[in-house]
């Protein structure tokens, strides 16, 4: 990692930089929507009495936490206003908006200590805690380890379920181009929306067509996705390569089903 080379600011010891991070939209209802999380933050500061001036919130929209903090395109904006030397205190809501990973928690921690600067996570399990003090800094330590190992427990319980769903041939995803959900949640090839994959796996693999142009032919026709909408040459790439398919296979095929060109069986 690279040396950040900053001093604690001396002349201003309460001025603060906040950091701000969503993934995607759905998270405006999970209470960690932008306004949400600066809100809470300008509340803390206030409390702390820390300075923090509007142009030092940053904001990480659309980036998952799963990235190194100083990798992000704002987390390398952070780091370089800390360079400055004219902040004291770094400030995050939650510790997952800022680290996913227990490894760049505690590189980062320490990298800010040697700097001389405190950071803040305004909501730890409901209480605040900030790294100023070694309680702090242990606590942070183990909690950032313990959310990591809840996150890859809950992704080895979700992947066992997805693969049951999809060996019983069950719904395990809100649609799939191609197949149909029955009352029971089974799944059922569609077989117009199969024509319509084998259609596109035969140009792109078979004509050598670009998965552009074929997104491009779908769309002059009319043919729109599961939900309605256009194709693209990355839906397009994703719907052909999705090995779920292959599962037809045990599944009754139409009478005229192979009379066609493209049509796989």
């Amino acid at each position: 990692m690279m040396s950040m080379s900053i001093k604690k600011n001396i002349q201003n010891g309460k001025r603060a930089i906040a950091y701000i991070r969503v993934s995607s939209m759905k998270q405006v209802d999970k209470g960690v929507s932008i306004p949400a999380q600066k809100g809470r933050i300008e509340e803390y500061c206030k409390f702390k009495k820390l300075d923090l001036m509007e142009k030092d919130v940053l904001i990480e929209d659309g980036v998952s936490g799963g990235i190194p903090l100083w990798e992000r395109p704002v987390g390398r904006k952070l780091r370089t206003m800390l360079a400055s030397g004219n902040y004291s205190h770094v400030i995050t809501l939650k510790l997952d908006r800022m680290f996913r990973l227990t490894s760049d928690t505690l590189e980062t921690v320490d990298e800010l200590a040697d700097a001389g600067l405190a950071l803040h996570i305004v909501d730890l399990q409901g209480e605040p805690v900030d790294t100023s003090s070694p309680m702090g800094r242990f606590f942070l330590t183990i909690m950032a380890a313990m959310s990591e190992m809840e996150r890859g427990l809950i992704a080895e319980r979700t992947q066992m379920g997805m693969d049951y769903l999809k060996k019983t041939h069950k719904k395990f995803t809100q649609s799939i181009y191609g197949w149909d959900v029955d009352k029971n949640g089974g799944l059922h090839p569609n077989w117009y929306e199969q024509d319509v994959i084998d259609f596109m796996y035969w140009q792109v693999k078979k004509n050598n067509m670009s998965l552009t142009q074929v997104a491009r032919s779908l769309n002059l026709r009319g043919i729109k996705g599961k939900r309605g909408g256009n194709w693209q040459g990355s839906s397009i790439s994703r719907t052909i390569e999705n090995k779920f398919h292959e599962q037809r296979l045990k599944c009754q095929q139409p009478q005229q089903w192979g009379s066609k060109p493209w049509q796989r069986q």
